[in-house]
């Protein structure tokens, strides 16, 4: 059978709404992360972490069932973690920009 060849990006869509990819949730959604650390580049302290791994409807989540999050800080860095594992916040790589 001959496939039909379309134009542009194709996204496959789940019939569950809770299902949909991340990537297709608002800009505006997305859960915040319990979790808090000093900023790698001026030391302040960062709490507003976010997600957008999960339900995208601002609740609150230990960082341990989150993939990835990331803050930015006062003084203008980006910090994201991923996870290797998810056993503790050492299984998590942290990058700064």
């Amino acid at each position: 059978m001959a496939g039909k060849k379309t134009e542009g990006p194709v996204a496959l869509e789940s019939p569950h709404a809770e299902f949909q990819p991340a990537s297709e949730a608002s800009e505006t959604s997305f859960d915040r992360v319990d979790y808090e650390c000093p900023c790698p580049n001026c030391g302040a302290q960062v709490r507003s972490f976010r997600t957008k791994d999960l339900c995208n409807q601002l609740d609150t989540v230990d960082y341990r069932i989150a993939y990835h999050f990331y803050a930015e800080c006062q003084c203008g860095a980006w910090i994201d973690f991923i996870r290797k594992t998810a056993d503790s916040i050492d299984d998590f790589d942290m990058h700064v920009e």
